[in-house]
């Protein structure tokens, strides 16, 4: 496969992702990158994808030919992994049938979004990279292919070049039309079967009356997806904000009533407003995050673990391995970040402010210097015996 650069259609689609979002104001669209941007702090393209890929595979099904059989990767946990494994690129699932005899494959693809898209990624010579690793559950996987095709065990895969399998969405018409040599499979999805199932849903709900809108009575997917990621976003930001700074595992919410709370209280009169107010929130919270973050760097320095590693008789092999020295402080300061965060717990506690027990935590350096140097003399130990 040559590395010939995108057509003008894939350059053209992939020109809106680069740079900042654009500026949320009070006044500002709620459109495009921006609701993108917000959604992502609940991760809803992540969930989006996700849900996509689940639901994909049964949906192609009923699109096929009745002689076509289909492997969808996803749904073989050990195949899956296998190829995750192998680091080489895929489609999500194998369109198989039988022609002159042979075993014919096409790659498909799941995509929400048609915007990131670039044939390469469905190429037959892709596939032939995949299929020339002879992956076991692969090969098991095209026995049965050939069995249920009623073809002998000694059938040749014949790659083809593959195909997109994406919902029907204006964003991915507009796509087409930019790219229309792009190769796809576009699938009527239901929107509100398809959403409502995700983390963020009843948020999404809360958003839409903000702006006097019912959810359960839009049909449009753009306009659904459009306050979905919005609820995501929200619900994310909301959670982060409700957990403690020093917890590990984040609160349970219900977003709903504190979006109502946050109304009756005048920061989230309007949905802008809303959202201008849980980024502020947000960005002060980061500041927090980042101070945590460095307390364990701080405390005990990466210099200080290979000095400390190369008195405790380690290999130059290893100390001069910047890859396995990076393995060893992240586990390092892993260990030392569990201690620190424990103490967070215990001055919030006793009455502190986060900010007051980030201030303690940071005067206590030379303890977690001794856990660092601790945690050092454990890895030290294991490197050693192996």
């Amino acid at each position: 496969m040559t590395d010939e650069p995108p057509r003008t259609g894939a350059r053209q689609r992939r020109r809106g992702l680069y740079g900042p979002p654009p500026r949320l104001t009070r006044t500002s669209p709620l459109t495009g990158r921006l609701v993108w941007h917000i959604g992502d702090w609940g991760r809803a393209s992540e969930h989006i994808g996700a849900r996509w890929e689940h639901v994909a595979g049964q949906l192609a099904r009923e699109q096929l030919g009745p002689h076509d059989h289909l492997i969808v990767l996803a749904a073989q946990p050990t195949l899956m992994a296998e190829v995750l494994s192998s680091g080489l690129p895929h489609a999500d699932a194998l369109r198989t049938w039988r022609e002159d005899g042979q075993l014919v494959l096409e790659p498909l693809d799941f995509k929400w979004s048609l915007e990131t898209a670039s044939a390469r990624q469905v190429s037959s010579e892709t596939l032939q990279r995949l299929l020339a690793a002879e992956l076991g559950a692969l090969e098991a996987a095209l026995v049965e292919a050939r069995a249920a095709l009623g073809l002998s065990a000694t059938a040749v895969p014949q790659p083809r070049d593959g195909r997109f399998v994406a919902p029907v969405h204006p964003a991915n018409r507009a796509a087409l039309l930019a790219d229309p040599e792009l190769p796809t499979l576009l699938l009527p999805v239901e929107p509100h079967a398809f959403f409502e199932p995700l983390p963020g849903w009843a948020a999404a709900r809360a958003l839409a009356r903000l702006e006097s809108s019912d959810l359960d009575r839009l049909t449009g997917i753009e306009a659904i997806e459009r306050y979905y990621r919005l609820g995501a976003g929200v619900e994310g930001g909301l959670t982060r904000l409700s957990t403690g700074l020093f917890d590990t595992e984040p609160t349970k919410i219900d977003a709903p009533a504190i979006i109502g709370s946050l109304r009756q209280a005048g920061k989230a009169r309007t949905l802008n407003s809303l959202l201008l107010y849980l980024e502020q929130e947000l960005a002060n919270r980061k500041v927090l995050e980042e101070r945590l973050q460095l307390l364990p760097r701080n405390a005990y320095a990466f210099g200080r673990l290979r000095g400390d590693l190369q008195k405790l008789g380690l290999p130059r092999a290893v100390l001069d391995s910047r890859g396995a020295l990076g393995r060893a402080y992240t586990e390092v300061t892993r260990g030392m970040a569990t201690a620190i965060r424990a103490e967070g717990r215990d001055l919030v506690a006793s009455g502190l402010s986060t900010e007051e027990a980030l201030d303690q935590l940071a005067a206590q350096a030379p303890r977690w210097a001794s856990i660092g140097a601790s945690q050092a003399r454990t890895v030290a130990a294991r490197l050693l015996a192996t």
